[in-house]
């Protein structure tokens, strides 16, 4: 699997969420969030996995950072609103990913600084693409209703920008020449 085959199953998994959310009107409640960050985030954590060489153990990880950012959500809301709770916990999630990913599945091959970084970055370059997609996302639908062709290519553009950050390798006469 390439990263655009990841990002792709992330984009899909992301944009079957939304149609589940919106088809069968699912109440915004904490436990649907959770899970719906939960499934969503296990896909981000097997493109993680596989670019590690270790798919089956980026599962859990993306699970983990899936509950984390939704958690996180949830917790910031009531104080912050909904639009700031959504972008720390846009934020957190990749930075918690980035943790997860540099210390678990690179067996700490990254150095504190490094997955900081790459944390710090997914979630600038992201949450810059999530915020100019997010009206396409979650905005008011157009009159003849959702088009989902469309939201699979926003949540391909919105998840694009982090998983290219965490997964992204030096080469290797690069890393030799140190």
């Amino acid at each position: 699997m390439t990263l655009l085959i990841g990002i792709a199953i992330v984009a899909a998994v992301s944009t079957l969420g939304d149609f589940v959310w919106y088809a069968f009107g699912v109440q915004h409640r904490m436990t649907a969030g959770v899970a719906h960050g939960v499934v969503l985030l296990t896909a981000v954590g097997g493109v993680l996995g596989h670019a590690a060489g270790r798919l089956v153990a980026g599962l859990p990880i993306g699970m983990a950072a899936g509950a984390g950012g939704a958690l996180a959500y949830y917790a910031l809301a009531p104080v912050t609103g909904g639009p700031a709770a959504m972008l720390a916990a846009w934020s957190s999630l990749w930075v918690l990913l980035a943790f997860l990913d540099g210390r678990l599945l690179r067996r700490g091959s990254h150095g504190t600084a490094e997955v900081l970084a790459r944390g710090v970055a997914a979630a600038v370059l992201s949450g810059l693409a999530f915020y100019l997609v997010v009206d396409t996302l979650w905005g008011r639908p157009p009159a003849g209703g959702r088009n989902y062709a469309i939201q699979f290519v926003a949540w391909a553009f919105a998840w694009a920008p982090g998983l290219l950050v965490l997964t992204w390798t030096r080469p290797q006469g690069q890393a030799a020449q140190r």
